[in-house]
């Protein structure tokens, strides 16, 4: 492998491992709109007409966490939209790379 493969390789790992890390903190951020005192107040998609806060859509619960933490929620998903931007040109150097070798049957 070279050493662009490496590169990349690791900064695959690193963005995934933040990733993993900023995912999880809104998660846990996400988690404490139930415990909320006024948690009705801090809905937009769920109906107001629910009275147990378990019924709470999990859209609400990361709209949630984006207002209390908006830098860890958008490091999230700009750390999501890079690996899926890498994995994708790493795919599309594959098949470009499949296309141009010509394999012959005997």
């Amino acid at each position: 492998m070279k050493k662009r493969g490496f590169f990349k390789l690791g900064m695959l790992l690193s963005l995934f491992t933040v990733f993993c890390y900023s995912y999880w903190e809104m998660s846990w951020k996400a988690s404490l709109l139930p415990a909320h005192p006024d948690w009705k107040s801090h809905l937009i998609f769920t109906p107001r007409s629910i009275s147990a806060s378990k019924d709470i859509y999990e859209i609400d619960m990361f709209l949630y966490a984006f207002k209390v933490a908006p830098l860890i929620t958008s490091l999230c998903f700009l750390t999501l939209f890079a690996i899926i931007l890498i994995l994708i040109q790493f795919v599309k150097k594959q098949l470009v790379h499949v296309g141009k070798s010509n394999v012959t049957s005997s």
